[in-house]
C-alpha cells in the first residue's frame, strides 16, 4: 500500500509542477500585437512615395502621389521604409522607422526629391 501511496503523492506533485510551470509561463508571455493603422501622406512634390514593410516578407503600400495618403493596417511591432521616386526614375530611400505595438503611425513626406523631409507621427 505505502508504495502505491508514494506514487500516488509523487504523480500529484508532479502534476501540480508541471501546472505551476505551464501557468507561470503564460502569465509571462508577450500579449499578442494590436492591430493599428499606419498611413502614408505625400505632400511633396515631383516625386511618389511608397512604404516598405520588410517584416512582412517585402509588402508595400500602393504607390502614394503628391497631395496623395494611403492607409493600411498594422499589427504593430513593425518595421518600416519609405522610397520616394522622381519621374527620372531616381530613388531614395528612409532608415528603417518602427510602429510600437498597439499604435498607430501617419508618416508625412515633404519637400522636394532633391531636399526631401520626412515627418513619423506615432499615436
Amino acid at each position: 500500500m505505502s508504495v502505491f501511496r508514494r506514487g500516488k503523492t509523487l504523480t500529484s506533485s508532479l502534476v501540480v509542477g508541471l501546472f505551476l510551470t505551464f501557468g507561470l509561463a503564460l502569465a509571462t508571455a508577450s500579449p499578442a500585437s494590436a492591430a493599428g493603422t499606419f498611413r502614408l501622406c505625400n505632400v511633396g512634390s515631383g516625386y511618389s512615395a511608397t512604404a516598405h514593410f520588410p517584416d512582412r516578407g517585402g509588402f508595400s503600400t500602393y504607390v502614394v502621389g503628391s497631395g496623395q495618403c494611403t492607409s493600411v493596417s498594422t499589427n504593430g511591432g513593425e518595421s518600416f521604409n519609405v522610397r520616394i521616386r522622381n519621374s527620372g526614375g531616381a530613388n531614395k530611400m528612409t532608415h528603417l522607422y518602427y510602429i510600437p505595438s498597439g499604435k498607430n503611425m501617419q508618416f508625412s513626406t515633404g519637400g522636394t526629391f532633391a531636399a526631401p523631409q520626412f515627418t513619423p507621427q506615432v499615436y
